[in-house]
């Protein structure tokens, strides 16, 4: 029983489109000020379960009334993708517009929210440097080579920006899109089609081992850490299952919790049109 609710926890993902519009997104002191402004009522209670790599805490709002941990309750769970700003923002809102409305729910369930699971890859966002970040703050050789990071992302024309950067090769997979020039399309072989262009992250090859970007300056990414299919030798991966602070912490404090009935995945996964259909032979798969 524990196996499979742990093991199934990252399967699904929701979009809230209650969400309340804004121009930014808030900087991880932000973030901390609206938890700890969250803590200070009644019937929440914050609690830092860890800290990353980084220094980075990984909090979980409590949020009822009563003997919380007595009654049915659902996890709701942001940040799980590191790139994902969005989700954190969903988590807290979630939350917040719980305590706010003062719902009678809580009297009759617990939610367990972990707002940023990724607060090491969320910083990106706002740093000078700005790309689609995953992992934490932890040294990997993710190319091992014997030495850790020494071929991430360079800023080639200087915008602050990362992004894809095409490359003439006769022998590339990407053509120029009929309709618009700015955009490259896989070449169908099958109608004829010749590719034109190779297309790379923006970087160099600073090990000079043929390849871009494939020893990045960042660790390990969360969704990447779970037991739940584990993508072993896969980049942030990591050697093995919950290496890292981030979801062991996670993870320890859920198995404790035998009310929780439901988990609810802020991610860019679409289960709402697309409802996952069930599998029984996944869950054996899975460690």
């Amino acid at each position: 029983m524990r196996k499979l609710l742990l093991t199934g926890l990252m399967l699904g993902g929701m979009i809230c489109a209650d969400a309340l519009a804004q121009s930014d997104y808030p900087t991880l002191s932000q973030v901390t000020q609206r938890l700890q402004k969250l803590g200070g009522n009644s019937s929440v209670e914050l609690t830092s379960l860890t800290k990353t790599a980084g220094g980075k805490d990984i909090h979980v709002l409590k949020v009822g009334t009563g003997a919380k941990d007595q009654k049915p309750a659902i996890a709701v769970v942001g940040g799980v993708e590191g790139f994902h700003v969005l989700s954190v923002e969903l988590a807290l809102q979630f939350a917040e517009q719980l305590v706010a409305e003062n719902s009678s729910v809580l009297e009759k369930t617990t939610f367990y929210i972990f707002p940023n699971m990724s607060p090491d890859a969320y910083e990106q966002y706002h740093a000078a440097l700005k790309y689609e970040r995953r992992g934490n703050a932890v040294a990997m050789d993710h190319d091992r080579d014997g030495k850790s990071g020494e071929s991430g992302y360079s800023d080639l024309n200087g915008d602050g920006m990362i992004t894809w950067m095409r490359v003439e090769d006769p022998m590339g997979d990407w053509m120029v899109s009929k309709d618009d020039e700015r955009v490259l399309i896989k070449a169908d072989r099958s109608k004829g089609e010749a590719g034109k262009y190779r297309v790379f992250k923006e970087s160099k090859d600073d090990d000079k081992d043929g390849e871009f970007a494939e020893d990045l300056q960042e660790g390990i990414a969360f969704n990447r850490s779970l037991t739940y299919k584990f993508p072993v030798f896969q980049p942030l991966a990591g050697d093995i299952p919950v290496s890292q602070n981030e979801s062991r912490a996670m993870l320890d404090y859920l198995f404790e919790q035998w009310n929780i009935f439901a988990f609810v995945t802020f991610s860019p996964a679409n289960n709402l049109s697309s409802p996952l259909k069930y599998n029984a032979a996944m869950p054996k798969s899975g460690s």
